[in-house]
């Protein structure tokens, strides 16, 4: 091999480094920055409105980078359930949900992910605390779908099972609501909380409530 394609060789994998450099470093960073920007922006600068608050926030999330992107859409998930198990606006409800469930669709498409059973969980517990506040049986048949999802990625995780007793329990589904709080109860006969929801649907014949059973 000559000299002049070794330089070339050396000139090109130079190039390569840095792009690399760049687009798994540089870019991801760029992103987090971004994200705290925008959320001490908000501590400094309320938002009037939800148009407002969706607007600044979509500007982090939308900003392209390799990696980063899943744990940013998680850490807004967590705002807004927040947000919401606070809020008795259904409007607002039903609009973050739908602005969340943006950000999520494509992540939960993918079937895979470092955490990817919590991010089910996540649309799962967003979905119930928005049935709480509105009413909406939609909302309710979204959790249990996310929650199923989570049972079956990992059987014996407690989120999903303690999500999947509550939404049977306010549907005054007794006989699958029994079958989840056994489960439960075999992997953690100390929780008297489920125990008592449990006998407490039986004995009501299944009477349903909006309220979760505690988690």
């Amino acid at each position: 091999m000559n000299r002049t394609s070794k330089e070339i060789i050396a000139v090109v994998a130079s190039l390569f480094l840095v792009f690399m450099a760049w687009y798994g470093s540089y870019v991801p960073m760029r992103k987090a920055e971004i994200y705290i920007s925008t959320l001490q922006g908000i501590q400094t600068n309320p938002v009037s409105t939800l148009g407002d608050l969706e607007k600044r926030i979509s500007v982090p999330l939308d900003y392209y980078s390799p990696i980063g992107q899943e744990e940013l859409v998680r850490n807004m998930a967590n705002s807004v359930l927040g947000f919401v198990q606070q809020s008795q606006d259904v409007t607002s409800t039903a609009e973050l949900i739908r602005f969340t469930t943006s950000y999520f669709e494509p992540i939960l498409a993918r079937g895979k992910g470092m955490s990817f059973g919590q991010d089910v969980y996540l649309m799962g517990a967003i979905n119930e605390v928005a049935y709480t506040r509105t009413g909406d049986k939609t909302y309710l048949d979204a959790a249990q779908k996310y929650y199923l999802e989570g049972e079956a990625l990992g059987p014996n995780r407690p989120q999903p099972l303690y999500g999947l007793f509550d939404v049977y329990r306010m549907e005054g589904d007794a006989a699958d609501a029994e079958v989840i709080g056994n489960k439960i109860l075999t992997n953690w006969p100390t929780d008297q909380n489920i125990q008592q929801g449990l006998t407490q649907l039986l004995n009501q014949g299944g009477a349903s409530s909006t309220e979760p059973a505690g988690k």
